[in-house]
Protein backbone atom coordinates (compact mmCIF):
# COMPACT_ATOMS: atom_id res chain seq x y z
CA UNK A 1 0.00 0.00 0.00
CA UNK A 2 2.62 2.42 0.72
CA UNK A 3 3.67 2.69 -3.58
CA UNK A 4 0.19 3.32 -3.99
CA UNK A 5 0.66 6.62 -1.36
CA UNK A 6 3.36 7.45 -2.42
CA UNK A 7 2.39 7.82 -6.25
CA UNK A 8 -0.84 8.98 -5.70
CA UNK A 9 -0.15 11.87 -2.98
CA UNK A 10 0.53 14.74 -5.88
CA UNK A 11 -1.23 12.44 -8.63
CA UNK A 12 -4.08 15.07 -8.69
CA UNK A 13 -2.33 18.29 -8.20
CA UNK A 14 -3.42 20.04 -11.57
CA UNK A 15 -6.19 17.95 -12.60
CA UNK A 16 -9.56 17.27 -10.52
CA UNK A 17 -13.13 17.24 -10.91
CA UNK A 18 -13.03 20.93 -11.47
CA UNK A 19 -12.30 20.90 -14.93
CA UNK A 20 -16.21 19.80 -15.11
CA UNK A 21 -16.79 23.63 -14.48
CA UNK A 22 -14.42 24.81 -17.33
CA UNK A 23 -13.67 24.04 -20.82
CA UNK A 24 -12.18 20.15 -21.63
CA UNK A 25 -8.93 19.41 -19.98
CA UNK A 26 -8.77 22.56 -17.03
CA UNK A 27 -8.52 25.38 -19.68
CA UNK A 28 -10.40 28.85 -18.87
CA UNK A 29 -12.11 30.28 -21.93
CA UNK A 30 -13.65 33.23 -19.82
CA UNK A 31 -11.33 35.78 -21.40
CA UNK A 32 -14.52 37.85 -22.45
CA UNK A 33 -17.76 38.46 -21.25
CA UNK A 34 -19.20 39.46 -24.94
CA UNK A 35 -17.95 36.23 -25.73
CA UNK A 36 -19.04 34.51 -22.89
CA UNK A 37 -22.79 35.36 -24.39
CA UNK A 38 -21.76 33.85 -27.87
CA UNK A 39 -19.95 30.87 -26.46
CA UNK A 40 -16.81 32.33 -27.94
CA UNK A 41 -17.96 32.07 -31.48
CA UNK A 42 -16.04 34.04 -33.56
CA UNK A 43 -13.60 35.54 -30.70
CA UNK A 44 -10.48 35.68 -32.82
CA UNK A 45 -12.23 37.84 -35.75
CA UNK A 46 -14.85 39.88 -34.22
CA UNK A 47 -13.05 42.36 -32.45
CA UNK A 48 -16.06 44.33 -30.59
CA UNK A 49 -14.45 45.47 -27.75
CA UNK A 50 -10.73 45.26 -26.42
CA UNK A 51 -11.02 41.80 -25.10
CA UNK A 52 -9.75 40.27 -28.59
CA UNK A 53 -6.28 41.34 -27.48
CA UNK A 54 -6.36 38.07 -25.38
CA UNK A 55 -7.67 35.80 -28.54
CA UNK A 56 -5.81 37.15 -31.66
CA UNK A 57 -3.28 40.52 -31.37
CA UNK A 58 -3.79 41.40 -35.26
CA UNK A 59 -7.09 42.41 -34.44
CA UNK A 60 -5.40 45.41 -32.53
CA UNK A 61 -5.58 47.31 -35.92
CA UNK A 62 -9.55 47.91 -35.91
CA UNK A 63 -9.53 50.06 -33.36
CA UNK A 64 -9.15 53.65 -34.21
CA UNK A 65 -8.62 54.82 -30.39
CA UNK A 66 -7.95 54.14 -27.09
CA UNK A 67 -10.08 50.97 -25.90
CA UNK A 68 -10.23 49.81 -22.17
CA UNK A 69 -12.49 46.14 -21.24
CA UNK A 70 -12.70 44.85 -17.68
CA UNK A 71 -14.93 42.15 -17.24
CA UNK A 72 -15.41 39.22 -14.30
CA UNK A 73 -17.10 35.96 -14.73
CA UNK A 74 -18.33 33.86 -12.03
CA UNK A 75 -18.40 30.00 -12.34
CA UNK A 76 -20.68 28.28 -10.38
CA UNK A 77 -20.62 24.36 -10.65
CA UNK A 78 -22.55 21.73 -9.49
CA UNK A 79 -20.06 18.39 -9.32
CA UNK A 80 -20.36 15.38 -7.44
CA UNK A 81 -18.45 11.83 -7.24
CA UNK A 82 -19.28 8.50 -5.56
CA UNK A 83 -17.44 5.89 -4.93
CA UNK A 84 -19.00 2.56 -5.98
CA UNK A 85 -16.20 0.04 -5.08
CA UNK A 86 -12.71 -0.22 -3.43
CA UNK A 87 -10.07 -2.67 -3.93
CA UNK A 88 -11.00 -3.88 -7.24
CA UNK A 89 -14.30 -4.89 -6.46
CA UNK A 90 -13.68 -6.73 -3.29
CA UNK A 91 -15.30 -3.96 -1.13
CA UNK A 92 -18.46 -2.96 -1.44
CA UNK A 93 -19.97 1.07 -1.09
CA UNK A 94 -21.85 -0.49 1.56
CA UNK A 95 -19.00 -1.89 3.43
CA UNK A 96 -17.00 1.74 2.88
CA UNK A 97 -20.37 3.46 3.91
CA UNK A 98 -20.49 0.95 7.24
CA UNK A 99 -17.00 1.64 8.29
CA UNK A 100 -17.82 5.73 8.43
CA UNK A 101 -16.49 6.81 5.58
CA UNK A 102 -18.34 9.08 2.83
CA UNK A 103 -18.43 7.31 -0.85
CA UNK A 104 -20.79 10.18 -2.22
CA UNK A 105 -18.93 13.94 -2.52
CA UNK A 106 -21.71 16.76 -3.56
CA UNK A 107 -20.51 20.19 -4.75
CA UNK A 108 -17.06 19.85 -4.63
CA UNK A 109 -16.14 22.20 -6.87
CA UNK A 110 -16.51 25.92 -5.15
CA UNK A 111 -17.73 29.19 -6.91
CA UNK A 112 -14.95 30.75 -8.81
CA UNK A 113 -13.90 34.35 -10.16
CA UNK A 114 -12.64 35.05 -13.45
CA UNK A 115 -11.16 38.22 -13.73
CA UNK A 116 -10.08 40.09 -17.23
CA UNK A 117 -8.24 43.18 -18.38
CA UNK A 118 -7.74 44.85 -21.73
CA UNK A 119 -6.60 47.55 -22.92
CA UNK A 120 -5.39 48.58 -26.77
CA UNK A 121 -4.11 51.37 -27.99
CA UNK A 122 -3.53 52.51 -31.73
CA UNK A 123 -0.16 54.14 -32.41
CA UNK A 124 -1.63 55.87 -36.00
CA UNK A 125 -3.52 54.38 -38.86
CA UNK A 126 -1.40 50.85 -39.09
CA UNK A 127 0.18 50.03 -36.01
CA UNK A 128 -1.19 49.57 -32.51
CA UNK A 129 -0.60 47.95 -29.19
CA UNK A 130 -2.07 46.12 -26.36
CA UNK A 131 -2.07 44.65 -23.39
CA UNK A 132 -4.50 41.84 -21.47
CA UNK A 133 -4.02 40.21 -18.17
CA UNK A 134 -6.66 37.01 -17.67
CA UNK A 135 -6.52 33.78 -16.82
CA UNK A 136 -6.18 30.55 -19.49
CA UNK A 137 -6.61 27.68 -16.81
CA UNK A 138 -7.34 26.66 -13.43
CA UNK A 139 -9.08 24.81 -10.87
CA UNK A 140 -10.87 23.97 -7.34
CA UNK A 141 -12.13 20.95 -5.65
CA UNK A 142 -13.05 20.64 -2.00
CA UNK A 143 -13.88 16.73 -1.18
CA UNK A 144 -15.21 15.37 2.12
CA UNK A 145 -11.67 15.33 4.60
CA UNK A 146 -13.43 11.89 5.10
CA UNK A 147 -13.98 11.16 1.71
CA UNK A 148 -13.14 7.18 1.07
CA UNK A 149 -10.83 7.66 -1.78
CA UNK A 150 -9.36 10.79 -0.16
CA UNK A 151 -5.46 9.43 -1.35
CA UNK A 152 -6.68 10.97 -4.61
CA UNK A 153 -9.22 13.75 -3.48
CA UNK A 154 -8.61 16.11 -0.67
CA UNK A 155 -8.75 19.65 -1.74
CA UNK A 156 -6.93 21.20 -4.66
CA UNK A 157 -6.57 25.03 -6.24
CA UNK A 158 -4.19 26.20 -9.28
CA UNK A 159 -4.74 29.90 -10.34
CA UNK A 160 -2.71 31.07 -13.35
CA UNK A 161 -2.68 34.42 -14.73
CA UNK A 162 -1.47 35.71 -18.23
CA UNK A 163 0.21 39.15 -18.12
CA UNK A 164 0.26 39.15 -22.46
CA UNK A 165 1.16 42.53 -24.41
CA UNK A 166 0.97 42.59 -28.09
CA UNK A 167 1.84 44.25 -31.03
CA UNK A 168 -0.04 44.44 -34.16
CA UNK A 169 0.49 45.89 -38.05
CA UNK A 170 -1.71 46.81 -40.68
CA UNK A 171 -0.05 45.65 -43.79
CA UNK A 172 -2.92 47.29 -46.21
CA UNK A 173 -6.58 47.28 -46.63
CA UNK A 174 -7.24 43.67 -45.94
CA UNK A 175 -4.20 41.71 -44.39
CA UNK A 176 -3.25 42.78 -40.17
CA UNK A 177 -0.67 41.15 -38.20
CA UNK A 178 -0.34 40.50 -34.84
CA UNK A 179 2.57 39.17 -31.92
CA UNK A 180 2.78 39.09 -28.17
CA UNK A 181 4.28 37.29 -25.47
CA UNK A 182 2.73 35.98 -22.24
CA UNK A 183 4.37 35.98 -18.50
CA UNK A 184 1.86 33.66 -16.58
CA UNK A 185 2.42 32.88 -13.25
CA UNK A 186 0.69 29.95 -11.54
CA UNK A 187 0.40 28.95 -8.08
CA UNK A 188 -1.23 25.46 -6.80
CA UNK A 189 -1.94 24.11 -3.24
CA UNK A 190 -2.80 20.42 -2.44
CA UNK A 191 -4.03 18.34 0.54
CA UNK A 192 -4.69 14.56 0.43
CA UNK A 193 -6.34 12.43 3.72
CA UNK A 194 -6.20 8.85 4.45
CA UNK A 195 -9.41 8.00 3.78
CA UNK A 196 -9.95 4.08 3.31
CA UNK A 197 -6.08 3.96 3.92
CA UNK A 198 -6.68 4.69 7.33
CA UNK A 199 -5.61 2.47 9.60
CA UNK A 200 -2.91 0.74 6.99
CA UNK A 201 -0.23 3.25 7.53
CA UNK A 202 2.00 3.33 10.61
CA UNK A 203 0.44 5.95 12.65
CA UNK A 204 -2.66 7.22 10.53
CA UNK A 205 -4.93 6.34 12.61
CA UNK A 206 -8.54 8.46 11.02
CA UNK A 207 -9.81 8.59 7.54
CA UNK A 208 -8.92 12.63 8.39
CA UNK A 209 -5.07 12.58 8.69
CA UNK A 210 -3.56 14.57 6.32
CA UNK A 211 -1.36 12.59 4.67
CA UNK A 212 0.31 14.52 2.28
CA UNK A 213 0.63 18.44 1.08
CA UNK A 214 2.27 20.78 -1.49
CA UNK A 215 2.41 24.25 -2.31
CA UNK A 216 3.89 26.35 -5.12
CA UNK A 217 4.07 28.65 -7.25
CA UNK A 218 6.33 29.64 -10.49
CA UNK A 219 6.36 31.54 -13.41
CA UNK A 220 6.86 30.86 -17.59
CA UNK A 221 6.57 32.08 -20.57
CA UNK A 222 5.36 31.93 -24.18
CA UNK A 223 4.23 33.89 -27.17
CA UNK A 224 1.94 34.44 -29.87
CA UNK A 225 0.77 35.37 -33.12
CA UNK A 226 -2.40 36.16 -35.25
CA UNK A 227 -3.23 37.45 -38.61
CA UNK A 228 -6.71 39.29 -39.48
CA UNK A 229 -8.47 39.16 -43.47
CA UNK A 230 -10.99 41.51 -44.01
CA UNK A 231 -12.22 40.60 -46.56
CA UNK A 232 -14.42 43.72 -46.53
CA UNK A 233 -16.49 45.54 -43.72
CA UNK A 234 -19.07 42.51 -43.50
CA UNK A 235 -16.85 39.40 -43.58
CA UNK A 236 -13.59 38.82 -41.75
CA UNK A 237 -11.17 35.60 -40.78
CA UNK A 238 -8.77 35.61 -37.59
CA UNK A 239 -6.28 33.16 -37.14
CA UNK A 240 -4.29 32.97 -34.18
CA UNK A 241 -1.68 30.92 -32.25
CA UNK A 242 -0.62 30.47 -28.93
CA UNK A 243 2.59 28.70 -27.73
CA UNK A 244 2.87 25.97 -25.56
CA UNK A 245 4.22 27.22 -22.21
CA UNK A 246 6.31 25.11 -19.33
CA UNK A 247 5.88 26.42 -15.79
CA UNK A 248 7.84 25.17 -12.80
CA UNK A 249 6.11 25.12 -9.91
CA UNK A 250 8.46 25.57 -6.55
CA UNK A 251 7.26 24.98 -3.06
CA UNK A 252 7.35 22.57 -0.04
CA UNK A 253 6.01 19.02 0.16
CA UNK A 254 5.30 16.95 3.08
CA UNK A 255 4.22 13.38 2.20
CA UNK A 256 4.88 9.63 4.05
CA UNK A 257 7.67 9.61 2.09
CA UNK A 258 9.27 12.55 4.16
CA UNK A 259 9.04 10.98 7.24
CA UNK A 260 10.78 8.49 9.11
CA UNK A 261 7.12 7.36 10.33
CA UNK A 262 3.35 6.99 9.59
CA UNK A 263 2.40 10.89 9.47
CA UNK A 264 3.93 13.15 6.82
CA UNK A 265 7.72 15.00 8.28
CA UNK A 266 9.24 17.95 7.24
CA UNK A 267 8.60 19.89 4.82
CA UNK A 268 11.04 19.71 1.87
CA UNK A 269 12.22 21.65 -1.00
CA UNK A 270 10.46 21.00 -4.43
CA UNK A 271 9.50 21.39 -7.79
CA UNK A 272 6.87 20.08 -10.42
CA UNK A 273 6.33 21.19 -14.19
CA UNK A 274 3.33 21.99 -15.47
CA UNK A 275 3.10 22.00 -19.56
CA UNK A 276 0.58 24.17 -20.61
CA UNK A 277 -1.08 23.20 -24.10
CA UNK A 278 -0.31 25.39 -27.13
CA UNK A 279 -3.68 26.87 -28.38
CA UNK A 280 -4.74 27.38 -32.68
CA UNK A 281 -8.23 29.15 -33.39
CA UNK A 282 -9.76 29.83 -36.45
CA UNK A 283 -12.63 32.17 -36.78
CA UNK A 284 -14.86 33.95 -39.21
CA UNK A 285 -17.60 36.94 -38.68
CA UNK A 286 -20.08 37.82 -41.11
CA UNK A 287 -22.44 40.93 -40.69
CA UNK A 288 -25.66 39.16 -42.85
CA UNK A 289 -27.75 42.71 -42.80
CA UNK A 290 -28.07 45.85 -40.52
CA UNK A 291 -29.30 43.52 -37.52
CA UNK A 292 -27.98 39.65 -37.81
CA UNK A 293 -24.45 38.19 -37.72
CA UNK A 294 -23.30 34.79 -37.97
CA UNK A 295 -19.99 34.25 -36.35
CA UNK A 296 -17.93 30.88 -35.56
CA UNK A 297 -14.69 29.39 -34.45
CA UNK A 298 -13.02 26.37 -34.39
CA UNK A 299 -10.46 25.59 -31.27
CA UNK A 300 -7.58 23.01 -31.38
CA UNK A 301 -5.82 22.46 -28.00
CA UNK A 302 -2.32 20.88 -28.10
CA UNK A 303 -2.90 18.27 -24.75
CA UNK A 304 -0.29 15.69 -25.60
CA UNK A 305 1.83 18.56 -24.02
CA UNK A 306 0.36 17.13 -20.72
CA UNK A 307 1.82 13.48 -20.67
CA UNK A 308 2.93 13.36 -16.78
CA UNK A 309 2.84 14.91 -13.72
CA UNK A 310 6.60 14.69 -11.75
CA UNK A 311 7.53 16.03 -8.26
CA UNK A 312 11.23 16.06 -7.98
CA UNK A 313 13.39 17.23 -4.53
CA UNK A 314 16.84 17.14 -4.10
CA UNK A 315 15.77 15.55 -0.62
CA UNK A 316 16.52 12.29 -0.27
CA UNK A 317 13.83 10.85 2.09
CA UNK A 318 11.13 12.07 -0.64
CA UNK A 319 10.92 9.49 -3.35
CA UNK A 320 9.21 6.92 -5.16
CA UNK A 321 11.60 4.46 -5.84
CA UNK A 322 13.70 6.93 -7.62
CA UNK A 323 16.00 9.15 -5.54
CA UNK A 324 14.65 12.88 -5.35
CA UNK A 325 11.28 12.14 -7.20
CA UNK A 326 8.33 12.62 -5.32
CA UNK A 327 5.84 11.41 -7.81
CA UNK A 328 5.35 10.44 -11.57
CA UNK A 329 2.27 9.93 -12.65
CA UNK A 330 0.84 9.33 -16.96
CA UNK A 331 -1.36 11.17 -17.87
CA UNK A 332 -1.25 10.65 -21.74
CA UNK A 333 -3.52 12.73 -22.51
CA UNK A 334 -4.38 14.00 -26.64
CA UNK A 335 -5.21 16.57 -28.87
CA UNK A 336 -8.68 18.04 -28.67
CA UNK A 337 -11.06 20.18 -30.32
CA UNK A 338 -13.69 22.78 -29.52
CA UNK A 339 -16.45 24.11 -32.04
CA UNK A 340 -18.70 26.79 -31.32
CA UNK A 341 -21.49 28.18 -33.64
CA UNK A 342 -23.34 31.70 -32.83
CA UNK A 343 -25.43 34.68 -34.19
CA UNK A 344 -25.49 38.54 -32.83
CA UNK A 345 -29.05 40.44 -33.23
CA UNK A 346 -28.74 44.38 -33.12
CA UNK A 347 -31.85 45.57 -32.27
CA UNK A 348 -31.39 49.53 -32.36
CA UNK A 349 -28.43 51.48 -31.04
CA UNK A 350 -28.51 50.60 -27.81
CA UNK A 351 -29.45 47.15 -27.58
CA UNK A 352 -27.60 43.97 -28.94
CA UNK A 353 -28.67 40.32 -28.37
CA UNK A 354 -26.23 37.22 -28.68
CA UNK A 355 -26.35 33.24 -28.11
CA UNK A 356 -24.18 30.34 -28.82
CA UNK A 357 -23.60 26.96 -28.96
CA UNK A 358 -20.01 24.77 -28.41
CA UNK A 359 -19.35 21.25 -28.38
CA UNK A 360 -16.08 20.93 -26.28
CA UNK A 361 -14.12 17.42 -26.24
CA UNK A 362 -12.25 16.05 -24.14
CA UNK A 363 -8.83 15.37 -24.22
CA UNK A 364 -8.71 12.04 -22.11
CA UNK A 365 -9.36 8.64 -23.57
CA UNK A 366 -12.25 6.15 -21.63
CA UNK A 367 -9.16 3.90 -20.88
CA UNK A 368 -7.02 7.12 -19.19
CA UNK A 369 -10.14 8.02 -17.32
CA UNK A 370 -9.90 8.36 -13.30
CA UNK A 371 -11.25 9.60 -10.27
CA UNK A 372 -8.41 12.68 -10.75
CA UNK A 373 -9.41 12.91 -14.63
CA UNK A 374 -13.13 12.03 -14.74
CA UNK A 375 -13.05 14.64 -17.61
CA UNK A 376 -15.87 14.28 -20.73
CA UNK A 377 -17.15 15.84 -23.52
CA UNK A 378 -19.39 18.85 -22.84
CA UNK A 379 -22.27 21.19 -24.80
CA UNK A 380 -22.22 24.89 -24.12
CA UNK A 381 -25.76 26.93 -24.13
CA UNK A 382 -25.20 30.80 -23.89
CA UNK A 383 -27.46 33.98 -24.09
CA UNK A 384 -25.79 37.40 -23.60
CA UNK A 385 -26.45 41.44 -24.00
CA UNK A 386 -24.98 44.45 -24.84
CA UNK A 387 -26.10 47.79 -23.90
CA UNK A 388 -24.70 50.93 -25.56
CA UNK A 389 -25.23 54.05 -23.26
CA UNK A 390 -23.23 56.22 -25.57
CA UNK A 391 -20.88 56.57 -27.96
CA UNK A 392 -18.01 55.68 -25.74
CA UNK A 393 -19.44 53.15 -22.99
CA UNK A 394 -21.01 50.21 -23.46
CA UNK A 395 -22.02 46.95 -20.68
CA UNK A 396 -21.85 43.66 -21.46
CA UNK A 397 -23.49 40.44 -19.76
CA UNK A 398 -23.01 37.16 -20.32
CA UNK A 399 -24.80 33.71 -19.14
CA UNK A 400 -23.71 30.53 -20.52
CA UNK A 401 -24.90 26.63 -19.00
CA UNK A 402 -22.09 24.12 -19.25
CA UNK A 403 -23.61 19.78 -19.63
CA UNK A 404 -21.12 17.54 -18.85
CA UNK A 405 -21.47 13.78 -19.25
CA UNK A 406 -21.99 11.35 -16.56
CA UNK A 407 -18.55 9.25 -16.65
CA UNK A 408 -17.70 5.66 -14.84
CA UNK A 409 -14.06 5.02 -14.22
CA UNK A 410 -11.93 3.82 -11.76
CA UNK A 411 -8.22 4.31 -10.27
CA UNK A 412 -6.02 2.67 -7.70
CA UNK A 413 -8.97 0.40 -7.34
CA UNK A 414 -11.77 2.59 -6.66
CA UNK A 415 -14.33 2.75 -9.13
CA UNK A 416 -16.64 5.45 -8.81
CA UNK A 417 -19.51 7.62 -10.95
CA UNK A 418 -18.73 11.29 -11.94
CA UNK A 419 -20.35 13.88 -13.54
CA UNK A 420 -21.48 17.70 -13.24
CA UNK A 421 -22.69 21.13 -14.73
CA UNK A 422 -21.70 24.59 -14.37
CA UNK A 423 -23.47 28.01 -14.49
CA UNK A 424 -21.42 30.86 -15.57
CA UNK A 425 -22.52 34.26 -15.15
CA UNK A 426 -20.21 37.73 -16.79
CA UNK A 427 -20.64 41.30 -16.28
CA UNK A 428 -17.85 43.56 -18.28
CA UNK A 429 -17.26 47.06 -19.22
CA UNK A 430 -16.03 48.74 -22.01
CA UNK A 431 -15.03 52.06 -22.76
CA UNK A 432 -13.38 54.20 -26.05
CA UNK A 433 -11.15 57.30 -24.68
Amino acid sequence: MSSLFKKSLVATSLSLLAVQAHSAGFQVSETSVSGLGRAFAGEAAIADNAAVGARNAAALTRFNTTAFSGGLSIIAPDVHADVQSAGNGAISKAMLEASGLSTEAQDIAPTEYVPSFHLIHPIDDKLAVGFSAFSNFGLSTEYPKDFAAGVGAGDTALVTMNFNPNIAYKLNDQWSVGAGISAIYADAELNRFAGAAAGMIPGITSPTDRIAHLKGDGWGFGWNLGALWEVNEDNRFGLSYRSQSDITLEGNYEGLATASVGKPGQSVSGELELNLPEIIEFSGFHQLNQQIALHYSAMYIGWDSFQELKATSSASNCNDGTAGQCLQKDENWDNSWRYALGATYTMDKHWAFRAGYAYDESPVSAEDRTLSIPDSDRHWWSLGTTYTANDNLSIDAGFAYLDGDQVDGSEDGFAFSAGGDAYIYGLQLNYLF
